[in-house]
């Protein structure tokens, strides 16, 4: 069957008629006789075929450059597009290529760092279809498939993302001779790296970029790599923003559609992104945050955190070092001398601290991330502080108790003011004592401890007191002489008693779990109600409430068993040493009183 080839060139400005001779098809009169022109049309097609299909067979674009023997002049981006028909004659003449056409069902959608292209089968047969060598291009606006959410470090959803593994039971063998026990990394670009805690992250190093995301599927590993590409280009194209040799760029693989990121500068300390971010995610509860210089430790506490998340590169520096020591002596000096310091760890933490800090001089550098893991939590918490204290703002908290707000008048429910009577006044002092923790609505670690260690211990001791009053009841009701008024009333402390029991095996158990960020959950909760802390301060003013009124009750059914079935002696008796024991506690209860009253007034 006899075949003609029709070779289609974009028109190119400036052309010469040489280009055609270079093609290996001389522009005469031979070309009139068709055994010579098809017998030339041949070899030329031959070998331009088996090169596009050597290079499609290497994975690379069909718009490298041409062999040696077929290089073309001056052309423009669009390729020869190439196409063989049937036997009809025609006439090999420059002409404009006709547009490409669309790929078929069984093309293959190929990831760029610009987009996707897409490229015929394997088993493309070039004699009976059309080969088009155009260039695989696309808009750079494809490259950010997924959507670009500013986040900032500790969003960075690693501890959360409760991943999977197939409970699968296979059976591997290992080579005889094998030596390397590594994964291989998903691209020549990206290395894996674990975590001290163990957390596998990956690290980009030339375009420095780090991710928590699964690069081992292909699909996200050429969306991870897309949307990092348009943000760099977005980034130097932007004049308000300075990409350095030192510029971090960290991605977190939200959802399909969205991608969060921030960017790390590492002399400056802080972290920035390529569009207005709403630093009140930064502020958490805090208040009247307007000044730069008391945001800038806002974003240092996040650059710190970034640091923990991501040792790789060794950040921490012997004046980073030498900082964190003075500030953990100082903070040790201030929780020695003053029950309000603002520290945020207490005496016996601080020393730990200290020690620990001593030992990690000579071991930052080297591959080994542990020390820099641990320097970076150590200045996140140190930093952070220095925030919710407002450090170098005219209004600084300066004690633990200070409040930096304007707060009026203190008022008090009536359910507060009638519960307080009913529990012998132990709800007013829990909630002064709440009041000094939960400051401007902002906890005091510290404090926090030293309360939920004093609630119980004092918990602990009531509920021993109540088995004693318990007891005491027991013998009390087996009594034959015990009247129906003394029996009701040791009924009452019975029942009181085990009140007490309950509630303390109640309250201990759900404040032994109760850290930090579970008691800033229940203490916000509550303080949004009309009640603020009052609610709380009652419920743990229960067991102290609840043993009193037991006591009373059984001292009352003593009382009422002696004053009626006794003589007049013992009566006397009696009665005198009840009076000199309600003296005695009326005697502690105004001395402790008077002594509120002066630390009030100090």
């Amino acid at each position: 069957m006899m075949y003609t080839c029709k070779v289609h060139f974009e028109a190119v400005p400036g052309a010469s008629a040489s280009g055609w001779e270079n093609c290996g098809i001389p522009l005469n009169t031979s070309m009139s006789s068709p055994p010579n022109l098809r017998s030339r049309a041949r070899g030329g097609l031959s070998t331009v075929f088996d090169y596009i299909w050597a290079r499609r067979l290497q994975g690379s674009s069909a718009t490298s450059s041409l062999p040696t023997s077929y290089t073309l002049p001056i052309l423009s981006q669009t390729a020869p597009h190439i196409t063989i028909s049937g036997p009809g004659g025609g006439s090999l003449t420059p002409q404009k290529s006709p547009p490409s056409p669309a790929p078929s069902t069984g093309a293959t959608s190929v990831a760029t760092a610009s987009g996707a292209c897409v490229t015929p089968n394997s088993n493309l047969n070039p004699s009976s279809s059309c080969v088009s060598a155009s260039s695989c291009t696309t808009p750079s606006s494809i490259a950010s498939i997924r959507k670009a959410k500013p986040i900032p470090p500790f969003e960075v959803n690693r501890y959360d993302r409760k991943r999977t593994v197939p409970r699968t039971k296979d059976r591997v063998f290992i080579k005889p001779g094998n030596k390397v026990f590594e994964d291989q990394p998903p691209s020549s670009r990206w290395e894996p790296i674990a975590h001290p805690e163990g957390a596998l992250y990956y690290y980009d190093k030339t375009r420095r970029i780090y991710t928590d995301a699964d690069l081992s599927r292909p699909s996200t590993l050429s969306a991870i790599d897309a949307f990092a590409d348009q943000l760099y280009n977005d980034a130097r194209a932007d004049p308000d923003v300075e990409i350095t040799t030192k510029t971090e760029l960290v991605v977190e693989d939200i959802d399909e559609s969205t991608c969060g990121y921030y960017f790390v500068e590492q002399d400056t300390r802080c972290v920035f992104w390529l569009e207005q971010f709403d630093a009140e995610l930064l502020f958490e509860n805090i208040r009247g945050v307007r000044n730069m210089g008391h945001i800038k430790y806002a974003i240092e506490a996040q650059y710190w955190a970034h640091c923990e998340l991501f040792p790789y590169e060794n950040r921490v520096t012997q004046v980073v070092l030498e900082e964190l020591k003075q500030m953990i002596m100082h903070a040790a000096a201030v929780t020695i001398t003053s029950v309000t310091s603002v520290a945020p760890f207490e005496r016996e933490e601080l020393e730990k601290m200290l020690d620990l800090v001593m030992n990690i001089d000579g071991t930052l550098e080297g591959k080994f991330t542990h020390t820099r893991c641990v320097v970076a939590r150590f200045m996140s918490e140190f930093i952070k502080a220095k925030f919710f204290n407002f450090c170098g703002q005219p209004g600084a908290r300066l004690d633990s108790d200070q409040t930096i707000y304007f707060t009026g008048r203190d008022h008090q429910s009536l359910l507060f003011i009638i519960a307080s009577l009913l529990l012998f006044g132990a709800p007013r002092t829990n909630r002064e004592d709440l009041k000094v923790i939960w400051v401007d609505r902002i906890i005091n670690r510290v404090l926090w401890n030293q309360f939920i260690g004093k609630l119980n211990d004092e918990w602990t001791g009531l509920a021993l007191s109540a088995t004693v009053i318990l007891n005491a009841n027991v013998a009390f009701l087996a009594i034959p002489s015990v009247q129906d008024v003394a029996r009701l009333l040791s009924y009452l402390s019975v029942a009181g008693s085990i009140a007490v029991v309950l509630l303390v095996l109640l309250l201990v158990r759900q404040n032994q779990k109760k850290d930090c960020e579970g008691a800033v959950t229940l203490l916000s909760r509550v303080s949004q109600s009309f009640f603020d802390t009052e609610v709380l301060a009652i419920t743990y003013s229960l067991p102290y409430g609840l043993l009193m009124w037991a006591l009373l009750c059984f001292a009352a059914a003593f009382g009422n068993l002696i004053f009626g079935t006794e003589n007049q002696w013992t009566r006397v008796v009696v009665g005198c040493a009840g009076l000199v024991v309600i003296g005695l506690v009326t005697l502690v209860m105004r001395m402790g009183k008077q002594q509120k009253d002066e630390e009030s007034m100090v």
